[in-house]
C-alpha cells in the first residue's frame, strides 16, 4: 500500500568543504504568517532563488495556506557559520527543496500516485557544497520506502536531474498562430465559446481541468492553489486580482461547460496586439480547437500565443493553412523518476503481447536490476528476476555508470532513460540510435518498442 511520507520536523548537522549546515524538514502550519516563521523564510528564499520579487503578505498568506492544505513537506537548508555585515540572516535558508504526493495519468482514467518535487534552489555561493544531492537523496529514498512507484518534477535547468535517475518525460510546445483573419478550419467547430465571468470560471475550472486529468496520459493532479490565478483572481507578485486576465466557457449542445480558456491582451503598436493563453482546458480536442477559434476571432487580435501546448496538437491539423501555425520552443515538461519499476510498469497499459527482460541500471539502488515485463498472458506480469553485475563504473561510485548488456537480458539502460520511456513520449529506438539503451539484437528493440509504444503523446499542463 502506498503512503504518504511522514512529515514531522526533523533536522540534522553536516558540513562540507569547511561550511558547517543543519538540514530542517518540516511543513507549514495552519496559522498564516505570524505561527509560520520558518516557512516564510523559506518561501522568500525560494522566490530570491529564481529571481522572483520579495512576496508580499498576500502572496506569503496564500502560499502558506496551499502548502498547510497539501500537505507539502519543506526541506531547507541553513548555514551555522558565522554571518558576515549586511548579509541575509542566517535565518533565510541557503537552500530549499519542497514535494507532496499527487497522481499521475497514464491512461483513460489510469491514475498512479506520484511524489512531486518542486522549488529546489540552493544560492550561488553554497553550490558544490554536495547540498541538493543531500535533499534530493534523502528525499526519493522515504518516498521509496514509503511505497511510491514514481517521482516527478519541472526543471528549470535540465542538466541538472539525469544524475538523480530522472528523464524527460513530456514534451510540450510554445507555439503562436496568425489571427489577422481568423482561424478557418477544415471542419467546423462544435459547441459555442462565450465570454465569461472570472469568478464563475475559478469555481468552474477544477471540475474541467479533472476531466481532463482523468482522460489524458501525462497529466498530473493539480493544486489548490492555481485556480484562482488562473483565472485572474490572484496575481502572485502583486497579491492582489489581475485586471488584465479575461477569460471564456466552452458549451456543448446541452449547454454544460466543457472546457474552459483565460488570456491576456498584449497591446502592440497602435489598438493591435497579440493574445497570451493563461491556460487552456478541455479533455476534448474538439473542445480545444473551438477555443482556439474564438480567441483567433478577437478582434485587434494578430497573433494568439500558447506557451504550454501538445507535442501533436490536432490544431495543426485541423486548419485551411498550416502555416499559420508556428512552433517557437519545444521543452522537456516532466521528467519521471521510477522508484519501483515493477509497480510502475504493472500499474501502465500495454497495447500489445511481448515479453522482455531490462537490466536497469540505478546509482541510488532504488531500481537497480534485471526485470521482466511479460504481457503475453491475459494480465501483465512485471517481476524482478534478479541482480545485474556490478561494473567498474559501480565501483568507482558514478552517478551514471555505463550500460552494459548482462546475459540474460534482452535490452539495457540507465534509470533516466525508462522515465522517458514511461508515458511514450520518445519512441524505445530513438533512445536506441542516441546510444542510451543496447539490446541483444534488434527483435529485441522491436519487442521494447512495442511495449512502450502507446496511442497518443502524453501532455501535462499542470505547473509546479
Amino acid at each position: 500500500m502506498t503512503t504518504h511520507p511522514a512529515n514531522e520536523p526533523r533536522s540534522e548537522q553536516y558540513s562540507a568543504k569547511g561550511n558547517s549546515y543543519e538540514v530542517k524538514c518540516f511543513g507549514a502550519g495552519p496559522g498564516g504568517i505570524d505561527e509560520n516563521a520558518e516557512a516564510v523564510e523559506w518561501l522568500r528564499a525560494v522566490s530570491q532563488g529564481f529571481h522572483g520579487p520579495e512576496p508580499s503578505k498576500e502572496s506569503l498568506e496564500k502560499d502558506l495556506a496551499w502548502l498547510h492544505g497539501e500537505g507539502v513537506r519543506l526541506r531547507a537548508v541553513y548555514s551555522q557559520d558565522p554571518v558576515p555585515p549586511a548579509a541575509l540572516s542566517d535565518e533565510r535558508p541557503v537552500a530549499t527543496y519542497c514535494s507532496w504526493n499527487s497522481s499521475l495519468t497514464l491512461g483513460a482514467q489510469t491514475q498512479i500516485p506520484a511524489w512531486l518535487v518542486s522549488e529546489v534552489t540552493v544560492r550561488p555561493t553554497h553550490a558544490r557544497r554536495g547540498i541538493l544531492r543531500r535533499m534530493m537523496t534523502a528525499d526519493l529514498t522515504e518516498a521509496h520506502e514509503a511505497g511510491l512507484a514514481i517521482a516527478a518534477l519541472t526543471a528549470s535547468e535540465a542538466t541538472i536531474y539525469g544524475r538523480f535517475g530522472f528523464g524527460a518525460g513530456t514534451f510540450n510546445t510554445s507555439v503562436a498562430v496568425a489571427a489577422e483573419s481568423g482561424l478557418k478550419l477544415k471542419v467546423p467547430s462544435v459547441g459555442r465559446v462565450e465570454m465569461a465571468d472570472n469568478k464563475a470560471v475559478a469555481q468552474l475550472a477544477p471540475q474541467i481541468f479533472e476531466d481532463f486529468h482523468e482522460l489524458t496520459p501525462g497529466s498530473l493532479k493539480r493544486t489548490s492553489k492555481w485556480w484562482d490565478y488562473v483565472s485572474g483572481q490572484f496575481d502572485w507578485h502583486t497579491g492582489k486580482t489581475d485586471p488584465e486576465v479575461r477569460t471564456a466557457v466552452h458549451y456543448d449542445e446541452n449547454d454544460r461547460a466543457d472546457g474552459y480558456v483565460s488570456y491576456k491582451f498584449v497591446r502592440g503598436s497602435g489598438f493591435k496586439g497579440t493574445l497570451e493563453v493563461v491556460d487552456l482546458v478541455s479533455p476534448s480536442a474538439q473542445v480545444r480547437i473551438a477555443l482556439w477559434e474564438y480567441l483567433c476571432g478577437l478582434d485587434l487580435v494578430t497573433e494568439v500565443r500558447h506557451p504550454n501546448a501538445q507535442m501533436e496538437d490536432p490544431l495543426m491539423w485541423g486548419m485551411v493553412d498550416m502555416a499559420d501555425y508556428e512552433v517557437r520552443k519545444r521543452y522537456e515538461r516532466l521528467w519521471l523518476r521510477i522508484l519501483d519499476p515493477v509497480a510502475a510498469l504493472s500499474a501502465r497499459p500495454y497495447r500489445s503481447h511481448r515479453k522482455v527482460t531490462v537490466s536497469l541500471v540505478d546509482s541510488l539502488g532504488f531500481a537497480d536490476g534485471l526485470y521482466t515485463i511479460d504481457t503475453t498472458g491475459q494480465q501483465t506480469v512485471v517481476e524482478r528476476v534478479g541482480d545485474r553485475p556490478r561494473t567498474d563504473d559501480d565501483a568507482a561510485g558514478k552517478s551514471m555508470p555505463r550500460v552494459e548488456l548482462p546475459d540474460g537480458a534482452d535490452v539495457a539502460m540507465n534509470i533516466d532513460a525508462l522515465g522517458s520511456l514511461y508515458l511514450g513520449a520518445v519512441k524505445a529506438s530513438t533512445l536506441y540510435y542516441a546510444g542510451l539503451i543496447k539490446v541483444r539484437d534488434l527483435d529485441a528493440l522491436d519487442d521494447l518498442q512495442s511495449l512502450m509504444s502507446t496511442s497518443e503523446h502524453p501532455y501535462c499542463i499542470s505547473p509546479f
